[in-house]
């Protein structure tokens, strides 16, 4: 029994609902109004999304560009599209299917956090699909 207790936190996420977040980076600047010369204005770009990262949580940083966030919500389902550009956020639960996408000529530069000490990252051959080999 002792030896299954490990798994819940990899097999809860697979079970139990979850959906991405994106905050964009237009909501993160500060008006006018409220910016102050020669101050550092802060804004939280994921808050409230997870109590604490799980075992493959992952934090997706648009950091120049534009490309196209995609993601699997479950079995049956479209594919949902989420257009990122520079400075643009994204909190992706764990084990949820996704892929980041840039269709254009132009460079796409995405800083990609994944949680755990060793995050888990397994490319399928289409979504819901085997294992890539």
């Amino acid at each position: 029994m002792a030896s299954f207790i490990p798994l819940i936190n990899d097999l809860l996420p697979m079970i139990i609902p979850s959906s991405v977040s994106v905050t964009k980076a237009s909501t993160l600047r500060p008006s006018d109004a409220t910016r102050q010369p020669s101050s550092a204005n802060e804004a939280d770009a994921v808050v409230s999304k997870s109590d604490k990262l799980c075992a493959s949580d992952t934090i997706v940083y648009m950091a120049s560009g534009t490309g196209l966030l995609l993601v699997s919500p479950g079995a049956g389902q479209n594919v949902k599209r989420h257009e990122m550009s520079t400075g643009d956020f994204a909190f992706i639960p764990s084990w949820t299917e996704h892929q980041m996408l840039n269709e254009s000529d132009d460079d796409a530069v995405w800083v990609i956090t994944r949680s755990g000490s060793h995050p888990v990252k397994v490319g399928l051959t289409d979504w819901g699909g085997d294992e890539a080999k």
